[in-house]
């Protein structure tokens, strides 16, 4: 198996230079052997497909590829001894403590900037530096390194990260898939579980809680944010509520959950948007991300934040050169893990080596807030080193030079061989009780070809997990939060954000299926059109189309009496145009957008069905379409597809998640459709062979006609079809069962306050049923002697189109909006 393994690099993980195994890899090597290449292959299919069924995903930004891109694990793991591992937590617990004290020093006296330690150039320079935070009590609450090692054979540190460290879920699901794929490989090796270090995480929520009842919240930037998958991940691991800033008021110096059951403060709060984000009022007023007022709030101690607002500037590369005398300034300690040699070009001496070196050192800038933050010397042209040297001289103190260190190399399965490849240690602390806690563990990223110098998921590299050998000291296995996890997960917990996309779904899934349904019908008679005489079909012809129009409200459409329009144009325009308000298209882009925040809580098999879809359906809308029966047999697949995903969501989605807005919405959407179709065709008068492929093709769009012909046992005729389908309160799909199911389902929604009287979203509903109810059929169905329309319907039906609205509008002040609150 390692036969044709060789080193690239001054230093192997596995092997030393002789190519002799080293002690604490022989057993993994042992069961590698054991399991042999091929197995090894087929192990890494049985993970892939693992990973993809468990969802497990990585965004990466402006590819057009990059959303949802399948996570990577390589099966062979990285192995490091225990008492490397001791040296390594008493190295990040150093760094912990000395980079809490420069934190509180940058934003409180600055003594270190004051006596000369470090120069101000470094701090106010940085991107991460927020003035506005200055005089805020605050603490690092969480800290990753980046590590590697260096040539020497030691761990070097390469990076810090402060701000919002991620990988952390990712580090959890491959350690969960190395279990139960690769358990052949564990056999006669002790590793330290990653469970003590969760369990520790937990009890820091607990202790930042004021009652009983807390609420703690992992705050993240939305669905398309690259690592989104591990947000929802960490957060249900946590016991975490997952919010948005949309999610999120200030008010009386806190923070806000806006909940169904209205406003609940919150106790503390896990940050993954970006610093400058957080809050518009304060920091960055584009940002759409944070919450206004939020840095007023920290300002207060009105929250806890685990990560403060401010922290991104000890991710400072500008600090690393006097790191070590920082470390004998704050602790009176040297520092323990070595660093990559760093000249901060602000000093004129450094600032001429790295000139002078240019193209043999990497250049850096000392945050990543441009575009390139990062040159390799010798990958430069000599005009670009000319151009990098004339930045550099412009705004020295933006720069730093690094030595170009070789990393260690270890063992990767790289297509059908085995491979060495550089790897990037990122391990995780959190501040516990006085004292900082290590993670036995952690995220490995490999680099994607034997001679990568950066190694990074957004490039293409792939993953592994971390073995430290030895045994867990023991936490008692009590999970924590099972006292109130049931509370939590009640329906009025739920944040506004996801119930106002769960409400949405409803609506715009079913819009889309019923505007498909309607513009098939419409081909399908003008495909058919010629069973009776020219006149009629022609009168049936306009009335469709008008239909068709009035649905979708792609107004003028077909109702523009000044100019004829071409119907075949105008019905693909409906169906294929994503910017025409109210097309197929663009309703499937909106149902798209309310799939993507409402995936973390649907199905896997919805969200495949739903890729499924959007690929296909867009690859036709980019096909020609020379004929009305291939539009046809596309819309029949759509629909198809937009059934499969509607009953996988009915069938998956339970009460506590939610599946009450999205029912509501469903049949407030299904029920001003079907007032829209009953207006254009019922309320007119009709020639008697038009009435009948009127109201046949009527039935079909509202998937009826066995139904009505099980009920009636005759032909279409216009007085049963009104009663069927508006006043019928045995047919599930008429207008009366709609509003009906409304009143039932209404209830179930948390009240804020009075429950004795009706809720103003009820109260339409209510009127809506008396008014449907107290009609009578002879009244509806009549027409007016000489009259064209049959007003009584048509108004009964403006009626309810009205209340229906109007019970939308209030309910989204109510639960989305919290307008009284």
């Amino acid at each position: 198996m390692f036969e044709r393994y060789f080193q690239n690099s001054s230093y192997d993980e596995m092997f030393d230079h002789d190519k002799n195994v080293r002690p604490h890899w022989k057993a993994l090597k042992s069961n590698l052997e054991k399991i042999g290449l091929e197995q090894l292959l087929l192990k890494q299919k049985e993970i892939d497909w693992r990973l993809e069924d468990n969802g497990v995903t990585y965004n990466v930004y402006n590819d057009p590829g990059g959303l949802n891109r399948p996570w990577k694990l390589d099966p062979i793991p990285f192995i490091l001894e225990e008492e490397e591992w001791k040296k390594i937590e008493a190295g990040l617990k150093q760094r912990c403590r000395l980079f809490n004290l420069l934190l509180q020093d940058i934003y409180g006296e600055q003594r270190s900037i004051k006596e000369g330690i470090i120069p101000m150039e470094v701090i106010y320079a940085h991107g991460g530096f927020m003035r506005e935070m200055h005089g805020i009590n605050m603490s690092l609450g969480m800290y990753a390194a980046d590590m590697a090692r260096g040539p020497d054979g030691k761990i070097w540190i390469i990076n810090d990260r402060t701000q919002a460290p991620s990988g952390l879920g990712y580090a959890i699901e491959n350690r969960l898939t190395m279990n139960s794929t690769m358990q052949d490989l564990f056999e006669g090796i002790s590793i330290q579980r990653l469970y003590d270090f969760f369990e520790t995480f937990k009890s820091v929520f607990q202790n930042n809680s004021r009652s009983f009842d807390s609420l703690n919240v992992l705050l993240s930037p939305g669905p398309h944010n690259e690592t989104y998958f591990e947000h929802a991940y960490l957060s249900s691991f946590l016991g975490l509520t997952l919010v948005q800033g949309q999610d999120l008021l200030t008010k009386d110096g806190a923070l806000w959950l806006k909940s169904l059951k209205g406003l609940r403060r919150i106790d503390t709060v896990l940050r993954r948007v970006d610093e400058s984000y957080c809050d518009p009022l304060e920091l960055r007023p584009d940002s759409q991300l944070g919450v206004a007022g939020l840095v007023q709030v920290l300002r207060s101690e009105g929250v806890k934040m685990l990560n403060p607002i401010g922290s991104g500037v000890l991710e400072n590369l500008g600090l690393n050169p006097f790191m070590p005398h920082l470390s004998r300034y704050f602790l009176d300690e040297d520092l323990i893990l070595p660093q990559i040699s760093t000249w901060w070009c602000g000093q004129l001496h450094e600032q001429q080596y790295v000139l002078e070196n240019l193209n043999s050192l990497i250049i850096k800038t000392i945050d990543r807030m441009g575009e390139k933050y990062t040159y390799i010397g010798k990958q430069l042209s000599e005009q670009e080193l000319k151009a990098l040297a004339n930045e550099i001289r412009l705004q020295p103190h933006r720069y730093v030079g690094q030595e170009e260190i070789e990393f260690a190399s270890c063992p990767t399965l790289i297509k059908e061989t085995i491979e060495p490849r550089k790897a990037v240690i990122r391990a995780y602390t959190i501040a516990h009780k006085g004292d900082y806690t290590l993670m036995s563990g952690a995220l490995v990223r490999v680099g994607t070809s034997t001679d990568s110098l950066v190694v990074s998921n957004q490039l293409g590299g792939s993953s592994k997990d971390l073995w430290v050998l030895g045994e867990s000291e023991g936490i008692p296995l009590s999970p924590i939060f099972h006292s109130n996890a049931a509370a939590e997960n009640s329906l009025g917990n739920i944040p506004s954000l996801r119930a106002e996309n769960l409400f949405w779904l409803g609506r715009y899934l079913m819009r889309a299926i019923i505007t498909a349904r309607m513009i098939r019908s419409t081909l399908k008679f003008m495909t058919n059109a010629s069973r009776f005489d020219h006149a009629s079909t022609s009168q049936t012809h306009e009335m469709l189309t008008k239909a068709l129009t009035h649905v979708t409200m792609t107004y003028p459409g077909f109702l523009d009496d000044e100019k004829s329009v071409p119907v075949f144009e105008e019905i693909a325009s409906i169906s294929f145009d994503p910017s025409r308000v109210g097309s197929l298209a663009q309703i499937l882009m909106m149902l798209s957008n309310t799939n993507t925040y409402a995936k973390s809580i649907l199905p896997l098999e919805a969200s495949r069905i739903f890729e499924r879809m959007g690929r296909e359906w867009n690859q036709f809308c980019a096909e020609e379409k020379p004929y009305p029966r291939f539009i046809i047999h596309n819309l029949d697949k759509l629909l198809m597809q937009l059934m499969a995903y509607k009953e996988l969501i009915q069938e998956s989605l339970f009460a506590d998640q939610g599946s009450v807005l999205y029912e509501i919405g469903g049949r407030i959407e299904r029920s001003l459709l079907l007032i829209s179709k009953a207006r254009a065709l019922l309320t007119p008068a009709h020639d008697p062979l038009s009435e009948y492929e009127i109201l046949e093709t009527l039935l079909s769009t509202c998937e009826s006609l066995n139904a009505y012909r099980a009920r009636y046992r005759s032909s279409y005729e216009m007085r049963n079809i009104i009663e069927f389908l508006v006043l019928d309160i045995n047919f599930p799909k008429s207008l009366i069962s709609e509003i009906e199911g409304l009143m039932k389902i209404l209830p179930q929604l948390p009240k804020f306050k009075n429950t004795t009287y009706l809720s103003r979203y009820e109260e339409p509903i209510f009127e809506a049923f008396s008014a449907i109810r107290l009609s009578k059929i002879e009244i509806l169905a009549a027409l007016p002697e000489n009259g064209y329309i049959r007003s009584e319907l048509d108004t009964l039906l403006s009626n309810l189109s009205d209340r229906l609205l109007c019970a939308s509008s209030e309910l989204s002040k109510t639960y989305f909006a919290h307008y009284d609150e």
